[in-house]
C-alpha cells in the first residue's frame, strides 16, 4: 500500500517537452508541489504528508537545454537604421520608448544643424573611434581580484561603444538629455570626449593586464 501511495505521489519523469509543461501546470502555485489523490490519501491513513514535493528543476533536468537564437536588429520608423534603433534601446528607461525616440532625433537633427552634414555618418563615425578592441573583465587570480584582458567582438564592441558614450552624455552637465548626447557625439567624432577616454584607458589597462590573458 505504501508503494502505490508513493506511485500516486510521485509522477513519472519524461524528457517529453509538452509532458513537463502539462505536469508543469498541475503544480500547486502557493506550495510548489503535486496535490496527492484523495482516494489514495483515505487508502493510505499513515501518510502524513499532503504534497509530495517534486520541483521545476527536477521536472526540467531530464530535458535538453537549448540555446536561444539571438533576434536580428531592427531598424527605426524615420531613418531606417539599426545603429539608430540600438541607441533607441539603449537610452531607453521605465518603458518610455516614445521619449527615447524624441531624445535621439533631437539629438541627430542638432548634430545636422551644427555640423551641416549627414547626422547618421557623424554618429557612425563617433561609434567606431569609441569602440574598443579589447576589454577587461574581472577574474578570481591567485586570491586576487584582476583585470583579464578579452577579446571583444564587433556586436559586442558596438554595444560598449554606445553605453559609454550615453554614460558620458548622463555626466555632462546642463538638463537637456538632448543637448548632451549631441555635443559628445560630435566630441567623438572628433576624437575627443569622455567616451574616447574611455576607450583610451580600458587600452591601457589591458595592456598593463597582458600576463593574465591566459585566465580568460
Amino acid at each position: 500500500m505504501a508503494s502505490a501511495a508513493t506511485s500516486f505521489c510521485s509522477p513519472p519523469l519524461t524528457s517529453s517537452r509538452a509532458s513537463v509543461l502539462r505536469q508543469c501546470q498541475q503544480l500547486n502555485p502557493n506550495r510548489l508541489s503535486f496535490p496527492i489523490n484523495l482516494n489514495t490519501a483515505k487508502r493510505a491513513p499513515n501518510l502524513t504528508v499532503q504534497h509530495a514535493p517534486l520541483p521545476l528543476k527536477v521536472l526540467c533536468a531530464r530535458g535538453k537545454r537549448g540555446t536561444t537564437a539571438k533576434k536580428p536588429a531592427t531598424s527605426d520608423p524615420v531613418y531606417r537604421n539599426r545603429l539608430v534603433n540600438m541607441f533607441v534601446n539603449r537610452i531607453l528607461k521605465k518603458g518610455k520608448k516614445s521619449l527615447a525616440y524624441h531624445i535621439i532625433y533631437q539629438a541627430l537633427k542638432n548634430i545636422q544643424q551644427k555640423t551641416q552634414s549627414n547626422p547618421l555618418a557623424v554618429l557612425r563615425e563617433a561609434v567606431n573611434g569609441v569602440t574598443p578592441d579589447v576589454a577587461v573583465k574581472a577574474r578570481r587570480v591567485g586570491g586576487s581580484t584582476q583585470q583579464v584582458p578579452i577579446e571583444v567582438g564587433t556586436f559586442q564592441g558596438k554595444a560598449l561603444a554606445i553605453r559609454w558614450l550615453l554614460e558620458a552624455s548622463r555626466k555632462r552637465s546642463g538638463r537637456s538629455m538632448v543637448l548632451k548626447l549631441s555635443s559628445e557625439v560630435m566630441d567623438a567624432a572628433k576624437g575627443t570626449g569622455e567616451a574616447i577616454k574611455k576607450r583610451e584607458t580600458t587600452h591601457k589597462m589591458a595592456e598593463a593586464n597582458r600576463a593574465f590573458v591566459h585566465f580568460r
